[in-house]
């Protein structure tokens, strides 16, 4: 008759003091850590070491052993911001998205779990480097030459960890930019992806905001009106800002967001260009301010208040 194996438990080569208080217990790895540091980090912690430890516990030296249920390698990362107060400071501020969601994943949904805010709070800044809350930040990022960049496969790591760990204000921008992936790649069974739902959140998003570049940010292209100060009688006959439109919507995949440039193609007088950038800049923040109502979500103060809390 076969025997279950048990596995002999292993001592963690970094996070094994020999003048630790306390061992956590995670699947077969054991840390021998400090309550004083863990407290000191953790309101979770600090509030579990003050409460009587249940008769049975297992001790060894002298420790009682806390099993917890999770990832042998979030448990090191969380210790090594734990232990290394420049530890965040290894992260490049040019990492790639998924070097910085390996580095910050796990640290993110430990300290969510257990509590340690500032960690929670480096995590989530630094996500908010990537998935921006203002559109200020979106035109920097688009100037910077790193815009739309990211690989499908991370933008969908973004979304599941943003939900794991209700880091609702990134969801907006991460939201927009699933919604601006191919179909087909939306309607891809893989793992990893974001679940049915969200992505018929995504989907219905992309149909308002298809409909809001018309609407608000492109039309004074699409439904072009001669500035109310024009001098120029040619300008109420201009065809050539609508012709602009088609010419765009024919050649270019044109996002709600995307800042028109072409200034000089539109053969109208100053004034009217004039107006015509002011229609344009007051519509791109239009749809920034209705991005999370496009996805259902709350107003962006809302999501604010709500991160915040």
């Amino acid at each position: 008759m076969d025997t279950e194996t048990i596995a002999t438990p292993i001592q963690h080569p970094d996070f094994w003091f020999h003048d630790g208080s306390i061992i956590l217990s995670v699947q077969i790895t054991l840390f021998r850590v400090h309550q004083t540091v863990l407290s000191n980090h953790s309101e979770f912690f600090a509030c579990l070491f003050t409460l009587p430890q249940p008769s049975g516990e297992a001790v060894i030296d002298g420790c009682h052993v806390v099993p917890i249920y999770d990832k042998v390698e979030d448990v090191v990362d969380l210790l090594k911001s734990v232990y290394d107060p420049s530890h965040f400071d290894n992260l490049s501020p040019e990492a790639e998205l998924d070097t910085l969601l390996d580095f910050i994943s796990g640290i993110l949904r430990l300290s969510t779990k257990y509590v340690f805010h500032s960690f929670r709070r480096r995590c989530i800044d630094l996500l908010s480097s990537k998935f921006v809350t203002s559109l200020a930040a979106y035109d920097t990022k688009v100037a910077s030459g790193i815009h739309n960049q990211f690989k499908s496969d991370s933008i969908m790591r973004v979304v599941n960890l943003a939900h794991e760990n209700d880091v609702f204000h990134i969801l907006p921008y991460a939201y927009y930019c699933v919604a601006r992936m191919a179909n087909r790649r939306m309607l891809e069974h893989k793992e990893g992806n974001i679940d049915l739902q969200t992505r018929l959140t995504c989907n219905i998003g992309k149909h308002r905001l298809q409909r809001a570049i018309i609407n608000w940010s492109y039309s004074f292209l699409f439904n072009f009106r001669p500035s109310p100060l024009c001098q120029s009688r040619g300008c109420a006959h201009a065809m050539s800002p609508y012709a602009e439109w088609r010419l765009l919507e024919a050649k270019m995949h044109l996002s709600s967001l995307t800042q028109y440039t072409r200034w000089h193609y539109l053969n109208v007088c100053p004034t009217c260009v004039a107006y015509c950038q002011l229609q344009h800049s007051n519509g791109r923040k239009e749809v920034w301010d209705n991005l999370p109502g496009f996805f259902g979500l709350r107003t962006w103060d809302e999501l604010k208040l709500i991160q915040d809390a």
